[in-house]
């Protein structure tokens, strides 16, 4: 995957923000194994070109998710669903779109890998399809899943050809969450079902667990990957790693401070032994954890639990972040320069801004957040100081 990363929100992907409820944006992933799924069937992935609309004329666009490449390159998802990309910078921006047919899909998760590459999941009821570009928007593709399900969780690629997504699968509840984990080695083209959902639980080892709600997976290489999320009630993490490129998962031992119930998000790798990974507490504090690895996921550590940020963060690499304040702090923005194990107050977008949904720097100067206001509007922000101070962006796009 590119370099930086969104956690908690709706993108995978970006020079390593975490995101989410991201990041991402922040995770935010080729492999065949059991439950291949036959792509020669009747259900097997198809493909159909897409066209672009013509040109429009501009209109105000308000934003969800950010994912910058550079600071004049980058994508969108805006908050009606619409993909956008952009190579004047983050004020201009041309609505790249897939073109679909009726029924229109309701478009969901994305996650962009370059300036050229992009997948994003769409639904018609529970038949799931995802649409990928490698044009940086023109021509998008669509390759059905072959399996229905309700939602996809997230989309993770490591390069333009290898990845995964993790899909709800149709009896999932709030207390029972089943999921399918689907991987591509042809950049999306063929997505094949590498573990079943009906199968998990029955035996203990290799399963995912069918309780449980799930944020998200990740890969950093073609075998090692995780699935994060929380048990309510649990004081053991819901954090799986999978050694064989997501066909088996086994439960990875997690330290939390002082015993509590934490949800993870999916970590992100700034080379194959340096790691970072959110975690927030599941109480009303909602206080953020950081968890750091140094020997490529075998082991995890953290510096406690912190009420000053949230969850909401963006690390450019394992020393280098930001994070968002809590909720009393909703507007405000932190750094660290030592792994979360400090926090510095640096500034706030506004007096208006009650909290923030997405950030993402893609330098130690260069990044951009987009708030909630008092007066129930979405606002782009930018700064090039490191976030010291930062400036209010009107966003337009044109088809």
């Amino acid at each position: 995957m590119h370099k930086r990363k969104l956690w908690r929100s709706m993108i995978g992907g970006g020079q390593h923000s975490l995101l989410l409820p991201a990041l991402l944006i922040l995770c935010v992933l080729g492999l065949v194994g059991c439950g291949t799924t036959d792509t020669t069937s009747d259900n097997a992935s198809t493909l159909t070109p897409l066209p672009t609309p013509t040109a429009g004329p501009s209109q105000p666009a308000t934003l969800k998710v950010i994912h910058m490449v550079d600071a004049k390159t980058g994508w969108a998802l805006t908050q009606d669903g619409h993909v956008l990309h952009t190579t004047n910078g983050t004020d201009q921006w041309r609505d790249s779109s897939p073109t679909v047919r009726e029924p229109v899909p309701v478009f969901g998760v994305a996650t962009f890998l370059d300036a050229e590459n992009a997948w994003i999941a769409g639904r018609v009821n529970d038949k799931v399809s995802i649409w990928r570009t490698y044009t940086g928007g023109e021509v998008w593709l669509e390759s059905p899943l072959p399996i229905n399900g309700q939602d996809v969780v997230n989309i993770n690629f490591i390069d333009p050809q290898n990845g995964w997504l993790l899909l709800k699968a149709t009896n999932s509840t709030d207390t029972n969450n089943p999921v399918m984990v689907f991987s591509t080695l042809d950049g999306g083209q063929d997505w094949n079902q590498i573990n079943n959902a009906d199968q998990q639980d029955k035996t203990s080892a290799n399963m995912l667990p069918t309780s449980g709600d799930k944020t998200g997976l990740s890969f950093n290489n073609s075998n090692q990957g995780w699935i994060t999320g929380t048990t309510p009630g649990s004081k053991a993490p819901l954090f799986y790693q999978s050694k064989d490129g997501g066909n088996t998962w086994n439960s990875q031992a997690l330290t939390a401070p002082n015993d509590s119930t934490i949800r993870t998000f999916p970590p992100i790798f700034f080379n194959q032994k340096d790691g970072v990974m959110a975690a927030e507490l599941t109480d009303n504090s909602h206080a953020a954890i950081i968890y750091t690895t140094h020997d490529g996921g075998t082991s995890w550590s953290n510096n406690g639990s912190t009420s000053s940020i949230t969850s909401v963060v963006s690390f450019i690499n394992a020393n280098q972040g930001w994070a968002t304040g809590s909720d009393n702090k909703g507007g405000t923005i932190y750094s660290t320069r030592d792994s979360g194990k400090t926090w510095d107050r640096l500034s706030q977008l506004g007096s208006n801004v009650v909290n923030i949904t997405t950030l993402q720097f893609i330098s130690a100067t260069n990044g951009w957040a987009i708030g909630n206001t008092k007066a129930d509007t979405t606002q782009l922000y930018q700064t090039t100081d490191g976030g010291k101070s930062w400036s209010p962006i009107t966003t337009t796009s044109h088809s």
